[in-house]
């Protein structure tokens, strides 16, 4: 592709519109608490410690909008500790100009670097950067510097804040047309016990059905969790019917009967947990007799002919619909006792190891993101240093 052909492609892009239902509420939820910390430091302190409050809010705020539906407050904190430990050490380091280029561009060769962990990483980085050559310009000593900085962190307090006592359901259209397609597979399931050739209201499909239309560009930031599920609700419904249908599957009096009645009475109770989770984004809580139920025996399987297919098929399927809530999955009690937690999610040290991992893997010569990473830390010292080196002052914008 040429440079004219791709910057024409980028255009025809950047200017398309779009007609879609826009979610303003995290931004709103972002742009208060960076007015509230900026009213309070006005009201507190002076116009120069609300730059530095206002652009930890800002820098935490940046760190909420990610694809999954449940942002951690935790990056948010992550995000404005960040900026406040640059602006401290670059304010100590800005008093001998070297030491500030070898900080600078140490700094920059990782803002880069973090792209390889995600476009949030990467964006959060690179606007640290930026913010730190200014912020660094403020303090007048070091006590000052350390004030700077925890208003910085205070930035990133009341944002993790926010998202705590202000939760935004994203994507909560298609959630809970989601949530109401796998529990009515699992009504169906139910009724199927008593009535095996019940019928089945696909109003609930054909709703998820139409909330999965996205625009192209929806179906790039789609949360991972809302994808596949709309197809293992549909070819869940018919192995549902042929596994309790008399005429191909079970006889309709029996020990198979029973086994089919259990396996129909599992499988409700494992989409209702997943329709529960997707609905108000917790973990899958599962009974661990459900998942017993949807394993094969031990003595052997209890099906022949058709229904032990259509019950295997039926294993497979429900595993998937667990499987893609990429969500931790835990087995309960009756008591609501936790007895097997497994697919947990990794918290901030399991955080800091996967993305050290993903920076380790782009850390060779043929990865756009190493070369991406080496061109901004030639960039920006550059920049740095001719700027210093020319009479016109604020050298902090050049980089």
């Amino acid at each position: 592709m040429t440079w004219s052909h791709a910057l024409k492609e980028t255009a025809r892009t950047g200017l398309a519109i779009e007609r879609t239902r826009t979610e303003p509420l995290v931004a709103v939820r972002a742009a208060c608490g960076v007015a509230l910390v900026v009213g309070m430091a006005l009201w507190l302190g002076s116009p120069t410690l609300a730059v530095s409050a206002a652009f930890g809010a800002f820098s935490a705020g940046i760190a909420t909008f990610q694809r999954s539906w449940r942002p951690r407050p935790w990056l948010a904190l992550a995000a404005a500790t960040g900026l406040a430990v640059s602006t401290f050490l670059g304010y100590l380091a800005a008093t001998h100009t070297l030491t500030f280029v070898l900080m600078l561009a140490v700094w920059t060769l990782m803002t880069g670097m973090s792209w390889a962990v995600g476009p949030v990483s990467g964006l959060v980085s690179t606007q640290m950067v930026a913010v730190m050559l200014i912020t660094v310009t403020l303090p007048t000593s070091t006590l000052g510097a350390l004030g700077h900085a925890l208003l910085v962190g205070l930035g990133g307090v009341v944002q993790a804040a926010l998202i705590v006592l202000f939760p935004v359901r994203p994507w909560g259209v298609q959630r809970d047309a989601l949530a109401d397609a796998l529990a009515a597979v699992a009504d169906y399931a139910r009724k199927l016990r008593y009535e095996p050739v019940a019928h089945f209201d696909p109003k609930p499909l054909m709703e998820a059905r139409s909330a999965a239309a996205l625009t192209p560009r929806q179906a790039r930031r789609r949360p991972r969790q809302l994808r596949g599920y709309r197809l293992l609700a549909e070819r869940i419904r018919p192995v549902l019917a042929s596994l309790a249908d008399p005429v191909v599957g079970a006889p309709e009096e029996g020990p198979e009967r029973d086994r089919v009645r259990e396996l129909l009475a599992a499988t409700g109770t494992v989409l209702d947990a997943v329709a529960h989770a997707i609905r108000h984004g917790t973990p899958v809580r599962v009974p661990s007799e459900a998942m017993s139920v949807l394993r094969m025996p031990e003595d052997g399987p209890k099906l022949s002919g058709a229904a032990r297919r259509a019950a295997l098929r039926l294993f497979s399927l429900v595993a998937d619909v667990v499987e893609a809530s990429d969500e931790p999955v835990e087995e309960v009690s009756p008591e609501g006792r936790t007895v097997h937690r497994f697919r947990s999610r990794p918290g901030i040290t399991g955080a800091v190891a996967m993305a050290l991992r993903a920076i380790r893997r782009e850390a060779r010569w043929s990865s756009p993101v190493l070369r991406h990473a080496v061109r901004l830390c030639a960039v920006d010292v550059s920049g740095y240093l001719l700027s210093t080196a020319l009479p016109l002052g604020h050298s902090y914008w050049a980089p």
